[in-house]
């Protein structure tokens, strides 16, 4: 059972892949087909011409007539006889399309084409020939018979004439049907051109179910898997750009807060051992996090993986998550000389972050404040909860010039994707000249 299960899909297979074969074949009978019925009909309709042509005229008769006086003509210049069988046959040779008898006395003399002279004797004019022509030769008269085909030349050429034009209209016919097949190769061939120039935006035509669409699919699909490759490759690209330089953009503002840290230690205002010690644990702790930029900067620029990201690797209230690093930005801009006017209510609630991401986004957010904040007003600072979800919200006042600083935008752009990354939301307002960043995530029970 498993063999006839077989034989049919193998047959089906042969006959699918003997698919463009078979339309040659059809088209190559059908056009043959056409020609034959094509040739009979001219033949039948070029013969009847011809005979009724032959019939009503007297052509046949003139031709005749004009071909007797050339054999008198022929005997009188070789003073030929009746027995002159050799002449005469030339002459028969020369006309080829003449048949000849000689009769003296209704005795047959010669006759063309009959080799046998003892045939030839005693033989008598047969009844049938009754149209004679009494002729000169150099032993006296003799009467001849002549049966001339004069009309074959119009038939022969006639049918030569036939013959070309079924011929032609067999070819006109069979490249009429390849014509279709013809165009669609240029056109596969004009769409590989435009594949083999970049091009992977046009899509290859696919029409019919024979071996040339088939063809046409499997070019389709390359093209299909060649740009999702590119555009995938692509992708990989930008979003390795996108993290070295967001990255290199935040290793900026640690080392601004670490040089504002170094400032202070050397300055006469910290003379205590003790605020020493803190500013020293603050120096540590951002050249650490310049240290982790720069690892993660250096993994990043040899390839990157979005599913190469950590996953949220910490659970921590709302509280944990962001007091430190407020409190330092506070400081920072403090001595930046804003004023800040914090709101904070920190409800026992819990979120999913990667504190270095945190770390990362505070410092984004105070050196952008520090960029383009006025310092007429005070930073605004508060803890929002809304809908499942909890955050901060950072405002302040637009500074006047900041229209005429050039910005890249890829501070905001990193803050965005690492929230984002971590499944929360960050919302931006502007309210005339008043900035708000907001950054929720949600709570965790």
């Amino acid at each position: 059972m498993g063999k006839n299960k077989i034989l049919p899909a193998m047959h089906l297979t042969r006959l699918h892949t003997n698919n463009l074969i078979k339309k040659l074949v059809l088209l190559f009978i059908g056009a043959a087909t056409a020609s034959i019925i094509f040739f009979s009909i001219l033949y039948m309709g070029i013969t009847w011409g011809l005979d009724c042509f032959f019939y009503k005229s007297d052509y046949l008769e003139h031709a005749e007539q004009r071909t007797v006086e050339n054999l008198q003509e022929y005997i009188r210049e070789g003073e030929l006889t009746p027995y002159d069988k050799d002449s005469l046959a030339k002459w028969v040779k020369k006309k080829n399309v003449v048949y000849l008898e000689i009769y003296r006395d209704n005795r047959l003399l010669y006759a063309s084409g009959s080799p046998m002279d003892a045939v030839l004797d005693g033989m008598e004019s047969p009844y049938y020939k009754n149209r004679r022509y009494t002729l000169h030769f150099s032993d006296g008269e003799a009467d001849i018979v002549l049966l001339g085909i004069f009309d074959y030349q119009f038939y022969s050429s006639a049918l030569i004439v036939e013959l070309l034009l079924s011929f032609i209209v067999f070819l006109f016919l069979f490249i009429k049907g390849i014509k279709k097949g013809i165009q669609y190769i240029q056109k596969l061939q004009a769409e590989i051109s435009v594949m083999e120039g970049g091009c992977l935006e046009h899509p290859i035509t696919v029409k019919g179910e024979d071996e040339l669409a088939k063809l046409a699919e499997g070019l389709e699909q390359l093209r299909i898997s060649l740009k999702q490759n590119i555009k995938i490759e692509n992708d990989l690209k930008q979003a390795n750009q996108n993290l070295i330089t967001g990255i290199a953009h935040d290793l900026r503002t640690p080392l601004t807060a670490l040089t504002m840290y170094v400032q202070i230690l050397q300055s006469d205002v910290c003379t205590d051992e003790t605020a020493k010690q803190y500013y020293l644990e603050k120096i540590m702790g951002k050249a650490s996090t310049m240290k982790e930029l720069s690892d993660r900067l250096f993994e990043c620029s040899q390839i990157h993986d979005k599913t190469a990201e950590k996953p949220l690797d910490e659970i921590r209230t709302l509280q944990d998550t962001f007091m430190d690093y407020l409190s330092e930005m506070v400081m920072y801009l403090d001595n930046q000389g804003f004023k800040v006017d914090a709101k904070l209510e920190w409800r026992a609630v819990s979120i999913g972050v990667r504190m270095d991401y945190i770390a990362r986004i505070v410092d984004n957010i105070s050196s952008n404040l520090v960029k383009y904040a006025s310092s007429d007003l005070p930073v605004t600072l508060k803890t929002i909860y809304n809908n499942h979800m909890g955050g901060i919200e950072v405002g302040n006042q637009i500074h006047a010039n900041a229209g005429q600083m050039e910005s890249t935008k890829v501070g905001i752009k990193n803050v965005k994707r690492m929230i984002t990354q971590m499944n929360g939301i960050c919302q931006i307002e502007m309210e005339q000249d008043f900035y708000k960043i907001r950054l929720l995530f949600p709570i965790i029970d």
